[in-house]
């Protein structure tokens, strides 16, 4: 029996040690794996070449940021900004004398922000804040280097980099191997029940973590490069944080370079129109199918079904002749009309009032109760669930739909924002920050809504889907 228990207590040792080398030899052959030694090799010589490259690209960088401050310069003097000129003024008379630009006179320059949103100022205030930033990154390289040039600081830590670096990719698969080999066999002398349960919720965890991670690192990397300054997000390798948190400078400029408010209100009257009329109308032919008896019910119903495998493509054509020829072309009624009714929600929607017992209707008629106030006494209340998942899937669809206004709206004031993001991309050209900082605007409201309503949306699906 103590035998036992001291393999089982052996078995879980070995697959607990086990992952833990899993997970350090996964993050070295990440880190090291397409490295090379000479990428971590520190001496007087490899420091030295450091030096001279940085030196090389600082005297570049100068060169063009006296360029850029003469532009920036003859911008202000037009525009009369006399405070921002003697800034500029101070940095063009550094430069010229060669002189090293002050700490103080590159944080001023790096807080500046654009004043009036204009395409010229934008690009100049970029250029000048990138320009020094590589200088005084560059000016930092050689002071380092300068100072460690005869010295041992950071030789122990290069060399094992440069070591680890220098292992083929076989040597790392047999590592990887020798860690799943170890856990396999704790997982020998101990599998029990219990260490099954574990090894079975580890493998479950590590994939809903690797899955959500999937999912969310793109919402992630939007918002934060939404928050980047512009050199922030040109550089390689990415920096997957911004310097500041609370930089909502590219939100601002993205406004100024395109109406995203009006671009907002109409999604927002658009949405909520689309909802109201969709909602009424589901709710008065998921009750007539329901509970109405009339010829041809069953027949009509399933027609209509049938309906729902059409794409929608197949009828963008005859929609679009209608709205042609009823004179609602480039308003926003043309993006309400044609989707006053859904099948699929009148479809999910039915199957909830007929799982309402028939009971209930004949004791509210037998008392005197109409059809219509029984349906919004009685079985709207009810059916609240359903009701609520059909509004959100709803205005998540209103509030997504991009290829109808693309083809019906030629107006800028009537564009949505799924539209005008669209049209945003072309004219905001390279600046992905404020492309970024716009599609946050388009889609953060959704995700807002969705997050406080999935549980929702998927109790009314399974509701409506399954009962009936």
């Amino acid at each position: 029996m103590k035998n036992n228990n001291r393999l089982i207590l052996l078995g879980t040792v070995l697959v607990c040690v086990g992952f833990v080398c899993l997970i350090v030899v996964l993050s070295g052959f990440l880190t090291y794996g397409s490295a090379k030694p000479s990428d971590y090799t520190l001496n007087d010589e490899t420091r030295t070449a450091a030096i001279d490259s940085a030196t090389a690209t600082a005297n570049r960088a100068r060169d063009l940021l006296s360029a850029r401050v003469e532009q920036v310069i003859t911008y202000y003097t037009n525009t009369g900004n006399q405070e921002r000129l003697t800034l500029f003024s101070q940095l063009k008379d550094l430069l010229s004398a060669k002189d090293e630009i002050p700490d103080s006179i590159n944080a001023s320059i790096q807080a500046l922000r654009s004043i009036s949103g204009q395409e010229d100022e934008i690009q100049h205030m970029y250029n000048v804040q990138s320009l020094l930033n590589t200088i005084r990154d560059n000016e930092q390289i050689v002071k380092q280097e300068t100072a460690a040039l005869g010295t041992d600081i950071g030789q122990a830590s290069a060399q094992r980099k440069a070591a680890l670096a220098g292992w083929s990719t076989t040597v790392w698969i047999l590592l990887l191997a020798f860690s799943v080999a170890i856990i396999a066999a704790g997982f020998t002398l101990n599998h029990s029940y219990q260490m099954k349960k574990v090894m079975a919720q580890i493998a479950l965890y590590l994939l809903l973590v690797a899955g959500a991670v999937i999912m969310v690192f793109p919402f992630y990397w939007m918002i934060s490069s939404a928050l980047k300054t512009r050199l922030e997000v040109s550089l390689f390798p990415p920096r997957f944080t911004p310097s500041k948190w609370l930089n909502f400078e590219n939100f601002r400029l993205a406004f100024n370079t395109a109406p995203f408010a009006r671009y907002f209100i109409n999604s927002v009257v658009v949405c909520f129109f689309s909802v109201l009329i969709v909602t009424v109308t589901t709710i008065l032919a998921s009750f007539a199918f329901s509970r109405l008896k009339f010829p041809g019910r069953e027949l009509i119903f399933s027609a209509l079904l049938s309906m729902m495998m059409l794409p929608f493509e197949m009828l963008v054509i005859t929609n679009y002749s209608t709205i042609i020829r009823v004179g609602l072309n480039d308003t926003l009624g043309a993006l309400i009309v044609p989707f006053i009714s859904s099948i699929f929600y009148t479809y999910i929607m039915r199957n909830f009032f007929m799982s309402i017992p028939d009971s209930l209707y004949w004791s509210a008629r037998v008392d005197g109760c109409s059809n219509w106030r029984y349906l919004w006494k009685v079985m709207v209340p009810i059916a609240r669930p359903s009701l609520v998942t059909v509004i959100l899937l709803n205005a998540l669809a209103s509030w997504n739909s991009f290829m109808w206004p693309l083809l019906v709206i030629k107006s800028t004031n009537n564009r949505t924002l799924p539209f005008g993001l669209y049209a945003f991309t072309t004219e905001g050209g390279t600046y992905q920050e404020l492309i970024m900082a716009a599609s946050t605007v388009t889609v953060l409201p959704m995700i807002i809504l969705f997050l406080f309503a999935r549980k929702q949306i998927l109790r009314g699906v399974a509701r409506g889907g399954l009962k009936g």
